[in-house]
């Protein structure tokens, strides 16, 4: 790889991204973002979709923004391999930070912060570093057809690795058009003008992939590297530890999930994944679970228990159906015999498909989820 995809225009994509299902172009109305939604086989066998990682254009078709293209883990593509990858050939590397990649973007003649999608809740949060010496900075290098780069990372804006205060880091810098990075040098005078720190680089000190791999698998507490050669290829390499902590994290991002978790007893095999912060507050969602849908579970059996004496006609008319719809169905089931316990452990075991139902069915147990 040598270089990368020329763009002037967004018509020198949509081509290659027209009718293609993991691809969106989204009209925003001061922009156009061009992303992709997933990623199948041939999403990025062409390096004008490689480019397609949340690329921003202007209403005229111009280039507004350019974040950094889509590059691949170390052994993910045939041309990733270890054994394809010359380590001899001149490259730096740069600690991959654990945030949301940041770019500014000029809309209606204001620098504001952007996403991969956009001028997202995120971006916008992120512009809390938009001081006057990054405005100017970033104005003046949009205005030259050049977008910087950064990471944001912050306590509100974790992934997987914890981050104590909130900080704008620079990436990179590229060229609109031809896409081109900027070297070392010229990123670090930026970073400088603009009062923010350079993305941390490592002194190249393997001579091949496979031990480069070895060495950032077994890194803890950071997500994992960069490397960039100089002739335009791109690779990265993260830790078996975070990779395992993302998967976890992944599992309980969503109440639906560790919901799933707490009542099919999975739950035990993600904490030690955790760092103690979500482990604490996993524990804690799970016991309230527990004490919320024992006691709905005791309070049904004792009531279904009171009117036992009522034929089924009575039982329906006078207590079932003044019971909340929710434990109307439960409520036969235990007179029938079933134990109250397992009967409402079920219903809320079967309604964790989508947040939708969670929230449904949280009555029955009374917890929520934050994290």
């Amino acid at each position: 790889m040598t270089g990368h995809f020329h763009i002037s225009h967004i018509n020198d994509v949509l081509p290659y991204v027209e009718g293609r299902k993991d691809f969106v172009v989204a009209d925003k109305g001061d922009y156009t973002v061009i992303d992709y939604v997933f990623a199948g086989e041939d999403t990025f066998d062409h390096p004008a979709r490689v480019e397609c990682r949340g690329i921003k254009f202007a209403p005229d078709g111009s280039v507004l923004a350019r974040p950094l293209h889509k590059f691949m883990n170390i052994g993910q593509a045939p041309d990733t391999q270890p054994d394809k990858i010359d380590f001899g050939q001149p490259h730096t590397i740069t600690e991959k930070l654990d945030g949301s990649m940041i770019h500014p973007a000029i809309v209606s003649g204001e620098v504001v912060f952007m996403t991969r999608m956009g001028r997202t809740d995120v971006a916008k949060k992120a512009e809390r570093h938009l001081t006057e010496h990054v405005e100017m900075a970033c104005r003046a290098m949009l205005d030259n057809h050049i977008t910087p780069i950064f990471e944001w990372t912050a306590p509100e804006n974790r992934i997987v690795v914890r981050y104590d205060d909130s900080n704008l880091t620079l990436l990179a810098v590229r060229h609109n058009y031809s896409g081109a990075y900027q070297d070392r040098k010229s990123a670090a005078m930026w970073a400088r003008d603009m009062g923010i720190p350079l993305v941390s680089h490592r002194s190249p000190s393997h001579t091949n992939a496979a031990d480069f791999l070895a060495y950032a698998r077994a890194i803890q507490g950071a997500e994992g590297f960069v490397v960039r050669f100089d002739n335009g290829l791109w690779v990265k390499a993260k830790g078996d530890d975070y990779v395992l902590k993302h998967r976890a994290k992944d599992s309980i991002l969503q109440e639906k999930n560790i919901l799933a978790l707490v009542l099919n007893g999975g739950l035990d095999d993600v904490l030690p994944l955790l760092d103690e912060p979500d482990a604490r507050a996993a524990r804690e969602y799970a016991a309230a679970v527990e004490a919320g849908l024992a006691e709905t579970a005791e309070e049904l059996e004792r009531r279904v228990a009171a009117n036992s004496n009522l034929p089924q006609k009575e039982f329906a008319l006078e207590f079932a159906s003044e019971l909340p719809a929710l434990l109307q169905a439960p409520a036969y089931q235990v007179r029938r015999g079933a134990n109250a316990h397992d009967v409402i452990r079920a219903r809320i075991a079967a309604n964790t498909n989508s947040q939708s139902h969670v929230d449904a069915n949280r009555a029955l147990h009374g917890a929520r989820w934050s994290i």
